[in-house]
């Protein structure tokens, strides 16, 4: 496995582009694409605006570019990652923020959320580059009442899907290269702010 610094990471280059170097194979069925730099992910995190020591759940956290540039930032982040192939990586990764860095392997569709996240927590995520699943997993995390705002990187046909028949609020904020991401996005990307439609008082 690749062993580097976070400061190397800044200096040669992102983990990504060294794990397509060693012929990593991504996965397929579940939409695996990987930020290259760590200038994209601060981007990334400068557009979400999250308050300081915000608690932040990330899916997908993957080779650990985005989950560790919120740490960086003084955030809480628990990232939750599927492909136990990634465990060394990431981990590794995040190991030098201690208690505000925390990791689970596992489909986050089974994890406890309420039980692990705090009021008023943000979803801060690069989702599954299959539209669907991007769906389905952004509309799984908002029915936890703890998340109240998210930011996140999808194909352009998931905004679609989630502006339909949800009471989520979706806003696209901002675009990103397909580029930005190995292997490249096959598809038109978007970074959206979610939020919760106010409830209606009768």
């Amino acid at each position: 496995m690749i062993k580097q610094s976070l400061a190397e990471d800044d200096v040669v280059g992102g983990v990504a582009d060294r794990y397509a170097a060693l012929g990593f194979q991504t996965r397929s069925d579940l939409g695996q694409h990987f930020l290259r730099t760590p200038d994209a992910a601060r981007a990334l995190l400068e557009r979400a605006g999250i308050p300081s020591g915000a608690h932040v759940l990330e899916v997908g956290a993957g080779l650990g570019t985005l989950s560790s540039a919120i740490a960086s930032a003084g955030h809480r982040i628990w990232a939750v990652e599927k492909d136990e192939r990634l465990r060394h990586q990431l981990t590794e990764r995040l190991a030098p923020f201690g208690t505000r860095a925390r990791v689970t392997f596992d489909d986050v569709r089974r994890v406890d959320l309420d039980g692990g996240l705090e009021l008023g927590s943000a979803l801060i995520s690069i989702m599954p580059f299959d539209p669907q699943l991007a769906a389905d997993l952004i509309r799984h995390v908002f029915t936890c009442s703890r998340v109240e705002y998210g930011l996140v990187v999808v194909p352009s046909t998931s905004a679609e899907l989630l502006s339909c028949g949800t009471d989520l609020v979706v806003e696209e904020v901002d675009g990103i290269a397909r580029s930005s991401f190995w292997p490249p996005a096959p598809t038109v990307l978007r970074v959206l702010a979610i939020g919760r439609r106010p409830a209606c008082r009768s």
